[in-house]
């Protein structure tokens, strides 16, 4: 009887599992007919819970209609099968750091649906999740928050050891400060911290898209170029050891005499090392890494900062590589109710692995 019940089951769930994947692929594929979408995503949501694990093992990465077609229809299942989920198999793939990130956020809140305070408990054994790291700083820093002055240290430290995210490194690293400790926010992140910046060369915002300059083909450190009042030469700048950025109007690249800036770095390897280069930039920015172009964004449209907005997979030998970047505003700022206060013209460069964590590199002294 057992036998026969379990071959009763595999007879109806393949063809039902057959359909799921039919129309899971229908989905990540929209047609432009919406009565056609609709009727695939009803098909699905009918299916219940058998296609919540084939929705999440095909989640699409790069296609966020597609996506929500499938969330939404997964939410029906978690919404209406609550008793019927599958949760040791959600939890696995939830727990699963390979998987997508967000299909395994979807997962687990499922689970969590159906077993409340699952996700307070394994955030701990987290901290270095490539999806859930940020949520497990997070919760443990509202625990040094009540924690007495030793321990709320002791684990503020831990935290800043496991944290990839540069907006809560920087909210760790200033309650480590406040507490007497010292957190290198540089070194940890991977940022580049010495620079050699040039500009602005006098051009609009929009030809300074198309147009390029010569520091794009030949770099001279003791070059010098026309700008709006006079010669333009390189000089040093340094990032903000708080904070990492660069901002270039503190070191007299001022954007209201023109949208084009340049910025060079040198940095060694000790080894041939694969690295995530991650860009962040008050609007355009375009980088090339040993004279290979690694970013590119250029647009007309205004681009407001945002921590490790542009990344790069690159390849870099030991011994030195050289960084260029090409900055160019969209149109400069208005600086309201500040007289005598000059526009913000930044940008951030840090080297990480690919979970974000900061590699170690070093840079020439004489280069900075």
């Amino acid at each position: 009887m057992f036998r026969l019940s379990i071959f009763m089951v595999v007879l109806f769930t393949a063809p039902v599992l057959a359909g799921v994947r039919e129309d899971i692929a229908a989905l990540k594929n929209p047609s432009a007919d919406p009565e056609a979408n609709r009727a695939a995503w009803d098909r699905l949501v009918a299916a219940g819970p058998p296609a919540m694990l084939p929705i999440l093992h095909t989640w699409p990465a790069d296609d966020p209609v597609a996506a929500n077609w499938l969330r939404t229809a997964f939410d029906q299942f978690a919404r209406t099968h609550t008793e019927k989920l599958p949760v040791e198999e959600l939890l696995a793939f939830a727990a699963d750091p390979k998987a997508h990130g967000k299909a395994r956020r979807v997962a687990l809140s499922a689970v969590e649906r159906t077993r409340p305070g699952t996700t307070v408990k394994l955030l701990p054994g987290w901290l270095n999740d490539p999806e859930f790291g940020p949520d497990a700083v997070a919760e443990r820093i509202t625990a040094a928050e009540a924690a007495e002055p030793t321990e709320a240290t002791r684990i503020l430290r831990t935290m800043f050891a496991a944290t990839t995210d540069i907006d809560q490194a920087l909210v760790v690293a200033k309650r480590l400060t406040a507490a007497g400790d010292k957190p290198d926010m540089v070194k940890h992140l991977g940022m580049v911290g010495r620079w050699h910046v040039v500009g602005p060369f006098p051009v609009s915002p929009e030809d300074g898209l198309k147009q390029s300059f010569p520091p794009e083909t030949k770099f001279d450190l003791a070059a010098e170029y026309e700008g709006k009042a006079g010669k333009l030469k390189w000089s040093a700048a340094t990032c903000d050891p708080a904070e990492g950025r660069v901002d270039l109007a503190k070191f007299g690249v001022k954007p209201d005499d023109g949208a084009v800036a340049y910025a060079a770095a040198t940095v060694i390897m000790p080894s041939p090392t694969k690295v995530e280069l991650r860009l962040s930039a008050v609007d355009n920015i375009t980088a090339w890494v040993n004279g290979k172009k690694a970013v590119e964004r250029a647009s007309e449209y205004r681009s407001m900062y945002r921590p490790d907005r542009y990344r790069a997979a690159v390849e870099l030998p030991a011994g030195e590589s050289a960084l260029l970047l090409k900055l160019t505003k969209t149109r400069p700022e208005e600086v309201r109710g500040r007289p005598g206060a000059t526009a913000k013209w930044d940008f951030l460069v840090r080297l990480a692995d690919d979970k974000g964590r900061g590699v170690a590199f070093t840079q020439p002294e004489g280069k900075k």
